[in-house]
């Protein structure tokens, strides 16, 4: 969904129920270490949180959930036109952490990444904890909280300014990463979303032909490779 020129999207059920349970359940016994240890610049002076050690032996089962998750969705594939995602942050947010205003690295990572979106994946229920918003501000006076049930995933432009407001009560988890589209330009990335829309309707109709329209968006994904940066 577009909000002026920015773009974002709210996955609702990324996660099903039983994986958020089982997250929280792996992220109840985890390791943590200081958030501040994966901040860059002003950013670790605003970070107050923890998240789980991927030194933990354990990282990989929830990798392995989050990552089936975002291989299954079709509306991750389909909106945002995924080529790569960075390494998954688990974050656990207490009574007076939060992370103030701050925009996310656009190159990060060994060998470095293009970070096109930014991306949360709520894992607490909204209703056990106060404060702990996600907001996205455009200008001093207009700003947007969002805040989301357990298992939705919300994407959006990575150089958009943001912080999490404090946590007044309750505990908050989240997990981030961060992707990089084929397509680097968001408007072109929302043509081919929109493309793909209408192939799905052509293919619905009784005299519709979804050939022209793939033949199309064939051509992009090939442009793309030619002129994909990393």
């Amino acid at each position: 969904m577009g909000v002026g020129q920015q773009l974002m999207l709210i996955i609702p059920d990324l996660l099903l129920p039983k994986e958020v349970e089982e997250i929280n359940l792996l992220m109840d016994v985890a390791s943590y270490d200081d958030g501040r240890l994966t901040a860059k610049g002003i950013a670790a002076d605003v970070k107050s949180n923890r998240q789980v050690s991927r030194s933990w032996p354990q990282i990989g089962a929830l990798d392995a959930l989050v990552q089936s998750a975002l291989c299954r969705n079709r509306l991750f594939r389909e909106e945002l036109s995924p080529h790569a995602y960075s390494q998954i942050l688990y974050s656990h947010y207490r009574s007076g952490d939060g992370y103030g205003p701050h925009v996310d690295a656009v190159m990060s990572g060994l060998p470095p990444m293009r970070q096109d979106i930014s991306m949360t994946i709520f894992l607490s229920d909204p209703t056990t904890y106060v404060g702990g918003e996600l907001q996205l501000i455009r200008s001093p006076s207009d700003s947007t909280k969002i805040k989301q049930a357990a298992g939705t995933g919300f994407a959006y432009p990575t150089t958009v300014i943001h912080e999490v407001l404090p946590i007044e009560l309750g505990t908050r988890r989240v997990a981030v990463l961060w992707v990089q589209s084929f397509f680097r330009d968001a408007e072109i990335r929302e043509m081919v979303a929109d493309l793909r829309r209408c192939v799905e309707t052509a293919k619905k109709l009784p005299d519709g032909d979804p050939l022209p329209l793939s033949k199309v968006l064939g051509l992009w994904n090939e442009n793309s490779f030619r002129h994909k940066t990393s």
